[in-house]
């Protein structure tokens, strides 16, 4: 998923908060927000962040194929020498070179350890948008192409995929983003409803603690994600930036298992 102009203020806007240094920011963070469009919308205040929550990435996965989702993602994270985000799905294991998109590094994963569940997307190169239309499809009582649909954000487990589409107002571009949990969410003290959960994507733009280094290019990395709900666990919304974003965009995150 990449972010330019106002959507790069989506995942820097910590700006206002004082939580990061304004210098190493891409100067383009500094675009009004009256030029965004109606479905970014700001954060409500909130006391700051004092006690780090407790992600617990060591939780196993819920399901055969998260498991071997989770020891994929283990073993990238072990060989990993270089990454960059860019559209052309390009790996070299040995060397440890790990070039991909959103959906790329997710297809690719999947390829290798959940067969199924990449079959039923029914596409020679799945998007973002396709990993939506899957899970939103599938029910949440038994595995429907290799998905089962999360009723509720807290069920997520480490393995299992999160994906959301791209709100219409952002015109044309990338269709979303996806990706995998690598711990369950878990609630935020200070904002009501909203969820926070490490997960592992390809991207610009990292997240809060993110792995990727600032200006690095993006590609494959692990962060931490927000995401806000209508409470009864379903998500409606996602901050780029954790606990720590001072924006959140309006659109459905939906949660499925791997079967």
């Amino acid at each position: 998923m990449r972010h330019w102009c106002w959507r790069t203020l989506l995942v820097v806007s910590v700006i206002g908060s004082g939580f990061v240094d304004e210098s190493a920011l891409p100067a383009r963070a500094s675009v009004p927000p009256e030029t965004l469009p109606a479905s970014v919308v700001p954060a409500p205040r909130r006391a700051r962040p004092r006690t780090p929550l407790a992600l617990d990435t060591a939780e196993p996965a819920a399901s055969l194929a998260g498991q071997r989702v989770v020891a994929r993602l283990s073993d990238i994270r072990h060989r990993l020498v270089s990454t960059r985000y860019q559209h052309r799905t390009r790996v070299r294991e040995s060397r440890g070179e790990y070039a991909w998109d959103c959906s790329g590094m997710v297809s690719w994963i999947l390829a290798r350890e959940a067969r199924v569940a990449l079959r039923g997307l029914a596409s020679p190169r799945p998007v973002a948008r396709s990993y939506v239309q899957a899970i939103e499809r599938a029910p949440t009582t038994r595995a429907r192409r290799g998905f089962r649909r999360l009723a509720h954000v807290a069920e997520g487990r480490p393995g299992d995929v999160f994906a959301w589409r791209r709100p219409l107002d952002w015109g044309p571009g990338a269709t979303g983003h996806v990706g995998f949990l690598l711990s369950r969410p878990v609630p935020v003290p200070e904002w009501p409803d909203a969820y926070v959960f490490r997960a592992a994507d390809a991207t610009s733009f990292g997240h809060q603690d993110d792995t990727r280094p600032d200006g690095s290019g993006g590609g494959y990395g692990e962060g931490t994600l927000l995401v806000t709900t209508d409470g009864e666990g379903n998500a409606t919304g996602y901050g780029w930036y954790g606990r720590y974003s001072d924006w959140v965009v309006t659109t459905p995150v939906v949660f499925g298992r791997l079967e």
